[in-house]
């Protein structure tokens, strides 16, 4: 899968999330979905992203950040994340 596809199908989610609780932002590439979103409401929508992209996330990532920087990724990061993950 291309980081693009990766992303346009994250952005899809994320912008069905923030529209259900009223997050009225721009979704696109370099929006933070941490910085807006509750990370469990963040983690119960990872099985939606694997079915859309057909990428296993493990259990014990959070997708949407960087534990070694300690900081929130956007989707473009977490897309760039993703796909390394499948390659391993």
């Amino acid at each position: 899968m291309e980081a693009l596809k990766l992303e346009k199908d994250i952005i899809g989610i994320i912008q069905e999330v923030c529209n259900h609780n009223e997050v009225n932002e721009v979704v696109n590439e370099n929006f933070y979905p941490g910085n807006f979103i509750m990370s469990q409401v963040l983690i119960s929508i990872f099985s939606q992203i694997e079915i859309k992209t057909g990428i296993t996330i493990p259990n014990d990532c959070y997708i949407f950040y960087d534990g070694k920087t300690k900081k929130q990724l956007s989707i473009k990061e977490a897309a760039i994340k993703l796909l390394e993950l499948s390659k391993n």
